[in-house]
């Protein structure tokens, strides 16, 4: 599944934290923006449980965005960045 992650965290330390888990999953394409390939859902839940382990929730918000593959077909980028591939599915 294909995530677009983006947060709001008020503290530079915090906000550092998010953003490392946040590359384990997926890559920076903005400030507060992430893309994750998320291959399980058990991942995003995870990834969500360590987020929630770092933010204050009165002060953080984070969003995540599931986009079926007929949306994440459709994006588009004006400027700098380019739309990013979906790795391809490895079969043992």
């Amino acid at each position: 599944m294909f995530v677009i992650v983006a947060y709001d965290v008020t503290a530079n330390s915090r906000r550092n934290k998010v953003a490392k888990v946040l590359k384990d999953y997926g890559e920076r394409v903005n400030l507060s923006v992430f893309e994750c390939d998320i291959k399980k859902p058990e991942a995003l839940e995870k990834m969500k449980a360590k987020i929630q382990a770092i933010i204050k929730p009165k002060k953080d918000h984070i969003r995540y965005y599931t986009l079926c593959a007929e949306c994440r077909a459709k994006t588009t980028v004006q400027g700098r960045g380019v739309v990013r591939e979906p790795e391809p599915v490895k079969f043992a």
